[in-house]
């Protein structure tokens, strides 16, 4: 974006509003606390008084009013500055700072509560990747956040991404980056993503934990257009949500504060923390460590903690200090944990990085404030400016609270800053259960011209899930603030925001340097379709089902497939089953009003006659001390389809590569059957186990 700024002057009178500012929400922070009860989990009781002072400012004015500051974010920053780049204490580095964004008041989703399993791990399942290890770097938000994308993708997707491009593009020297030398967040790593600028693959910029540059505009392996915000845990036993999460979608990016007296909190001998901020006489006032929840165990003993919890159960943990810590990289976190899943918790999805060509955006730092008018309603807008003929397919946005409705207008060539009184071309109504990063579809594509603006308005309705009159700041901005987001920028005319959705004002009227977190993602059209698809699998044995997608651009309103074997289809994505053996040349003809195009693909589906199965296995470890946990893994040929395990101790699964725990001293037979459409086999190794006493 270009820039006309006085930048000496502006300097100097950003400084001054930003510090006037901190002052006086220091001030108020200090005064509740005074009159605050250190009881519960530590999330639930600062700032009310503030929040309720900013709401009845906003109802009293009808101007937009920014959220409080997180408050452990604004105690957090001295100690951030003098010590950020120092060593870990435990001689682990963690790495997770405070957002200036406060989520406490998230409600519960709206989600039916179901029963969960009593134990659950996603090991078991192949949703989880290797143990990585983030050295003597802060990185581990980095980390956590990849081992949610990374499990999300699993199994169909066994993808290794890299932590270094992300915390090294997200740093003080980055161009896009933020205040921070090392360290970050979940809304850090949602800004990263949620621009572009990663996931990459690993192999492209390998990992270093000293390194502070990776280039930017490497190969984007995936887009990632949702990010689901989970709500903090409000006790020890309200972990429905996560796990809910976890049996959804893999891995949750979870918080939690590792103390300085590490040793007095973690057993080595069972690889368990509990942290209890009451046995303590310092309260250290927010998490500071990000690692992964891969599963949870109900039953998990109490008296295996160096301090013994009021109760059982434990999360299972994915850690990013390599598989030397813990149980070969895990560890278990007790329920009773004080700060376990109270700050900062995510989901981290992804899309195909061919939905969408480009993506228009002013908020590369993403969500670092709130604003509102006083009520659960709130109106935000960006325009922008089409580079070339393209079709608008998909908005994005943040909503800032549980449950959270959305109304989206698209205008072509706004005149009355994001409106124009011929109205919208475009509207579409939704609910976001989570609060987070959304991508909303667009059931109707929006045709650009080169050169012609466009806007994306969105009215936002908080829930009132936690207050009846829901959370009064709606509208989640891209703004600066000092020690976090100082590099922020806009210009006059990018967004605004409203009351009603009739009266309109600049937000850099209201905050210098800001924009409403809105983005925009288009694909090129001029006109006639050219036709393109992929299909899954390409080869396999009969009969063979595969799966058709119309990649075609230009917006074809018709489609005629030939599958090569004198079938056919009319409809944009079939599914065709082969059911003799052979090569098969497939083409789709699509065709729109400017005319039509053809593709051919000659010997693209492969379908072979199946043949039977020889099994066969190997274990991770075949002895080892009661109770002895073993990977066991499907080396069998021929294409097996199902597996059935027989682990000699009266236990089966049907699982490719199972995790089995032997509980009891003995020697176990191990037999492993598998079976596809032309028949089966059995291989059985007497013996195999021997777990001692």
């Amino acid at each position: 974006m270009e820039k006309h700024l006085d930048l000496k002057k502006y300097v100097n009178l950003k400084k001054t509003v930003f510090i006037f500012s901190e002052l006086i929400i220091l001030l108020l922070v200090l005064s509740s606390s005074i009159v605050m009860a250190e009881t519960g989990f530590p999330v639930q009781n600062k700032l009310k008084d503030v929040q309720k002072s900013s709401v009845n400012q906003a109802a009293s004015s009808q101007k937009p009013v920014l959220a409080p500051k997180n408050p452990t974010f604004i105690e957090s920053q001295k100690s951030s500055i003098l010590y950020q780049n120092g060593p870990s204490i435990t001689g682990y580095k963690t790495g997770l700072i405070t957002s200036p964004v406060d989520l406490r008041h998230l409600g519960r989703t709206s989600t039916a509560k179901l029963s969960r399993p009593s134990y659950y791990d996603l090991r078991t399942l192949n949703k989880v990747t290797l143990i990585k290890d983030q050295g003597y770097a802060g990185s581990c938000w980095a980390f956590a956040t990849y081992a949610s994308l990374e499990s999300y993708l699993l199994p169909g997707e066994n993808r290794d991404f890299s932590e270094n491009n992300m915390k090294n593009l997200l740093t003080s020297t980055a161009s896009e980056g933020f205040d921070y030398d090392e360290g970050g967040d979940m809304f850090m790593s949602t800004a990263y993503l949620a621009r572009w600028s990663g996931p990459v693959a690993e192999s492209d910029d390998l990992y270093n934990d000293s390194s502070s540059y990776s280039p930017s505009g490497l190969p984007v392996q995936k887009h990632v257009q949702n990010v689901l915000f989970i709500p903090g845990r409000k006790g020890p036993l309200d972990n429905d949500l996560l796990k809910q999460a976890v049996q959804q979608y893999g891995a949750v990016f979870v918080s939690l504060y590792i103390a300085d007296d590490f040793y007095g909190v973690y057993s080595p001998t069972n690889s368990t923390y509990y942290y209890d901020r009451h046995q303590y006489d310092r309260y250290p006032g927010n998490a500071n460590h990000a690692v992964a929840i891969v599963g949870w165990n109900d039953s998990f003993d109490k008296h295996k903690f160096t301090r013994t919890p009021p109760g059982n159960g434990a999360f299972i943990v994915k850690n990013s200090w390599s598989t030397d810590f813990g149980d070969n990289g895990y560890f278990y976190v007790s329920y009773y944990d004080t700060f376990f899943g109270a700050d900062q918790n995510a989901v981290f999805t992804a899309e195909n990085s061919n939905d969408y060509r480009y993506i228009y955006q002013y908020d590369p730092l993403g969500w670092c404030d709130s604003i509102g008018y006083g009520n659960s309603v709130g109106w935000g807008a960006s325009v922008f400016t089409a580079n070339s003929d393209e079709v608008l397919k998909a908005v994005s946005f943040y909503s800032t609270d549980s449950n959270c409705e959305y109304k989206i207008y698209i205008y072509t060539n706004p005149v009355s800053g994001p409106i124009s009184q011929a109205g919208p071309v475009f509207t579409q109504s939704g609910t976001c259960s989570n609060a987070g990063y959304h991508t909303a579809n667009l059931n109707s594509r929006v045709q650009l011209r080169a050169g012609q603006k466009f806007s994306v308005v969105i009215k936002f309705t908080t829930s009132g899930y936690n207050n009846r009159f829901g959370y009064n700041f709606p509208i989640a901005i891209e703004e600066p603030i000092s020690y976090y987001s100082s590099k922020a920028r806009a210009n006059v005319s990018e967004s605004f925001v409203s009351p009603d959705g009739n009266a309109w004002t600049d937000l850099t009227a209201v905050v210098y340097d800001s924009n409403v977190c809105i983005k925009a993602f288009t694909d090129s059209g001029s006109g006639l379709p050219v036709a393109n698809f992929s299909a899954t699998p390409i080869s396999g044995n009969k009969p063979q089902r595969v799966a058709f997608n119309d990649t075609s651009t230009g917006l074809p309103t018709s489609w005629i497939w030939s599958f090569g074997d004198g079938t056919g289809s009319t409809i944009k994505d079939p599914i065709h089953v082969y059911n003799k053996a052979g090569k098969y040349t497939v083409t789709l003809k699509v065709s729109n009003a400017a005319g039509n195009s053809t593709m051919k693909k000659t010997g693209y589906i492969t379908v072979t006659t199946p043949r039977p199965p020889v099994a066969a296995f190997t274990a991770n470890r075949t002895t080892g001390k009661a109770p002895l946990a073993i990977t066991f893994n499907d080396r069998s040929t021929g294409s097996p389809e199902t597996w059935y395990w027989s682990f000699g101790d009266g236990k089966y699964s049907t699982t490719n590569n199972p995790l089995h725990v032997y509980a009891k001293p003995g020697k176990y037979t191990i037999s492993l059957t598998v079976t596809n459409a032309a028949g089966r086999n059995t291989k059985t190794m007497s013996n195999y186990v021997k777990a001692n006493k």
